[in-house]
């Protein structure tokens, strides 16, 4: 097939399993990070993230389809250390080996918790970002001019890799999800902890604090569901969750402490139409009586667990994916790794519902053998195939699983983000014409900033 009909293809296949309908075979994903195609090529981890270039992309991108099978984007999420120069980020630091990571730091005192509940948006802009960056830490003008950099820096990255991703993606018809249709959720528990309190006081928290803690969840989640609200709707769409602190829980503390707002999260998005995307990091294996409470259509990608169970009691419900272990990619012969995608596929492929997916993306050079990463592939592109492509996967309706709790909140208020009409009573348009093309703007560039999460 060439590129054209390759991307159809692929959207046919993801339509087919994000809508319970069992694919042509299984979609794949390939698992090599940023981090990882950077020194694939040949290039320099640290300086080349200082250099970032939609030619330099191109050519980085270029050198991985040596060993990409899949039939997604490979790279994903980059961070920006230009930005964070600007920012002087406390909550992203570069090491020497050149690896951008999240260090362990609160950026809010446990006798804050009233200030936080108060209006938690408004505490975190005023409080925790300041605290997060030392270049906001100086003034008001010197917060605003650095912001202005770090989100112009962010700008111009984001520009340079929409410019190769798309050279790409068109080059080899690759499956993406249309534009504005994916979001990052905000899970109330796991933002208090990696933003606010840290990973170590949250633990003390639950044992001094439990109606504090329980308070600043319910705060805060206004302030999730607004930022789980995406322009376009679309069953290729999805919000996006990065589970954090779960697997550090024990199973009282999971069940008083994370899931009530996780839970209510992903159905808020499902009654608005938005499917959940989440990697459940650790194993989640003793959760998953938890887990089937989820909407149907919820695509789960699990690092660790039992995958047999995961696809006795979900394989009907779920978009199931994960499971294979990256690490085996690098100590493993050829022929170990093929069995264990044998064994995975045995497992999970029969009914539908699955993607292959590794448990992590390979972040260094030597997290694997790239024969390795091919054979598993090509092993799962040939043996992947389904001989009852277009039955559905279940008879149960996606409208009876989700529960609803939208109501139950109330609109997401802060003073720093301002709407369009309530703009125009301080600096109304000058003439009747040109106001929807002001409400374009205003919208496209709050949008920005609102949502963007520039800490």
């Amino acid at each position: 097939m060439d590129a054209r009909q390759l991307k159809e293809f692929r959207i046919k296949m993801f339509t087919d399993v994000y809508t319970g309908v069992i694919p042509e075979r299984i979609p794949v994903w390939d698992g090599l990070g940023t981090e990882y195609l950077i020194q694939y090529a040949g290039k320099d981890l640290m300086t080349t993230q200082y250099s970032y270039t939609a030619e330099l992309w191109i050519e980085i991108l270029e050198k991985s389809r040596e060993i990409c099978r899949g039939d997604v984007p490979v790279g994903g999420f980059a961070r920006n250390p230009i930005a964070m120069m600007f920012q002087q980020s406390l909550s992203n630091e570069m090491s020497r080996t050149g690896f951008i990571q999240h260090p362990e730091r609160s950026y809010m005192e446990a006798d804050e918790y009233d200030a936080f509940i108060k209006n938690p948006h408004e505490f975190i802009q005023e409080v925790c970002v300041p605290r997060m960056n030392k270049g906001y830490q100086k003034g008001e003008v010197f917060r605003a001019l650095n912001f202005a950099k770090s989100l112009l820096a962010s700008l111009d990255q984001s520009r340079e890799f929409a410019i190769a991703d798309a050279t790409i993606n068109e080059r080899y018809g690759l499956f993406t999800r249309p534009e504005g249709s994916v979001g990052m959720q905000l899970v109330p528990f796991d933002f208090i902890a990696d933003f606010c309190r840290g990973f170590s006081k949250i633990h003390g928290d639950m044992r001094r604090y439990p109606d504090k803690l329980l308070a600043a969840m319910e705060a805060l989640m206004p302030y999730s569901i607004f930022m789980g609200q995406v322009p376009v709707k679309s069953p290729l769409g999805c919000n996006m969750i990065m589970t954090h602190m779960a697997a550090f829980l024990n199973t009282k503390d999971f069940e008083k402490f994370y899931w009530p707002t996780f839970h209510k999260v992903c159905h808020i998005a499902a009654e608005q139409g938005q499917a959940m995307q989440i990697f459940l990091e650790g194993d989640w294996t003793r959760f998953i009586d938890y887990l089937q409470d989820l909407p149907q259509g919820t695509q789960l990608w699990m690092e660790y667990g039992d995958p047999q169970q995961f696809k006795d009691r979900l394989g009907k419900k779920m978009v199931l994916g994960g499971f294979y272990p990256l690490t085996l990619l690098g100590t493993g012969t050829k022929e170990q790794c093929i069995d264990k995608a044998k064994e995975l596929l045995d497992i999970m492929a029969p009914g539908g519902n699955f993607i292959f997916i590794f448990d992590k993306f390979a972040l260094n050079i030597n997290d694997i053998k790239p024969e390795n990463y091919v054979a598993v592939l090509e092993y799962v592109l040939e043996n992947g195939k389904y001989e009852n492509a277009g039955e559905p996967v279940t008879t149960e309706k996606k409208e009876d699983s989700i529960k609803k709790y939208a109501h139950l909140y109330p609109e997401f208020k802060s003073k720093y983000i301002v709407s369009f009409d309530e703009f125009k009573k301080e600096y109304p348009p000058v003439d009747p014409r040109i106001e929807p093309l002001m409400r374009a703007a205003y919208e496209k560039y709050s949008a920005i900033v609102d949502r963007g999460l520039f800490f």
